[in-house]
C-alpha cells in the first residue's frame, strides 16, 4: 500500500524544472509584482501629506509571520486555492507597506540604489547559506534562539510604540529583524540545497514566501538609512 500524498498545491518533483530553480524564479516574480506596485504607487500617488503610525511596522511583521506560519504549518494552508490566497496577502501587504515607506525618499537614484544594495545582501546571503561550511551557518538551534528573542522584541516593540514612545527603540527593534532576516534567508537556502533536512519538493511555495519577506525586511532598513543619510546632508547644508 502507498502512503496517502498530501493534497499541497505544487508541481511534482519529477519534472524537469528543478526544486531550488522553482523556488528562487518565484521569489523574483514577487520582487517583480512588488517593483511595478512601487513604481505606480511610490510615483503617481503621494501619501507622505499622511501621518503613518510607527505601530504599523509590528502589525506588519506580526500578520506576516502568522501568515507563513499558517502556509506551511497547517493542512488548510497548504492546500489549493488557499495558499494561493495567502501567498497574495502576503506579497501584497508586503508591497503595499514598502510603498508607503518609499514615500520618504522618493529620489529615483536613491530607490534604485537600495533595491540593488538589498538585492546583493539576500544573494549574498544565499551564495553563504547554501555553500558555506555548516558549521559556520545558521542552524536550528540559532534560528529558534531568534525567533524567541523576536516574540520579546516584538512585544518591547508594541510597548513602546503606545506607552514610551522612543525613537531608538523603535531603530534596535528594525535592525534586529534585519539581522533575522539575513540569517532567516541563510537558513532556508541551507533548505531549499538539501543541507539542512530533507523538505519534500512540493513543499516550495512557503520557501519562495520567506525569501520575498526576507528581501522585504531587509529593503524596510535600507530605505530608513538612506532618509537618515538624506537628511543629515540636508542639515549640513545649511551649516
Amino acid at each position: 500500500m502507498n502512503p496517502i500524498e498530501p493534497e499541497i498545491y505544487g508541481i511534482p518533483p519529477d519534472l524537469t524544472i528543478q526544486h531550488g530553480v522553482r523556488i528562487y524564479a518565484l521569489s523574483v516574480i514577487f520582487a517583480i509584482v512588488a517593483i511595478f506596485q512601487w513604481v505606480f504607487v511610490g510615483y503617481l500617488s503621494d501619501w507622505s501629506k499622511h501621518r503613518m503610525p510607527p505601530v504599523r511596522y509590528g502589525y506588519w511583521l506580526v500578520g506576516s509571520f502568522f501568515g507563513i506560519s499558517v502556509l506551511s504549518c497547517t493542512a488548510l494552508g497548504r492546500k489549493f486555492p488557499c495558499n494561493i490566497f495567502l501567498i497574495a496577502i502576503i506579497v501584497e501587504s508586503s508591497t503595499l507597506y514598502i510603498a508607503v515607506e518609499q514615500q520618504n525618499t522618493r529620489g529615483i537614484l536613491v530607490n534604485i540604489y537600495a533595491c540593488l544594495i538589498v538585492i546583493s545582501v539576500v544573494v549574498a546571503s544565499i551564495i553563504y547559506g547554501a555553500y558555506f561550511p555548516m558549521r559556520l551557518v545558521p542552524g536550528d538551534l540559532l534560528l529558534s534562539v531568534l525567533v524567541a528573542l523576536g516574540n520579546i522584541m516584538l512585544l518591547v516593540f508594541f510597548l513602546n510604540a503606545y506607552i514610551f514612545e522612543s525613537p531608538s527603540v523603535f531603530i534596535v527593534v528594525r535592525n534586529y529583524f534585519a539581522f533575522v532576516a539575513v540569517t532567516m534567508i541563510m537558513y532556508t537556502a541551507t533548505i531549499i540545497h538539501d543541507r539542512q533536512f530533507y523538505v519534500p519538493k512540493n513543499e516550495y511555495l512557503f520557501l519562495s514566501v520567506l525569501l520575498f519577506f526576507g528581501h522585504m525586511i531587509l529593503h524596510e532598513r535600507i530605505l530608513a538609512l538612506s532618509l537618515k543619510e538624506a537628511n543629515r546632508v540636508d542639515c549640513n547644508a545649511f551649516i
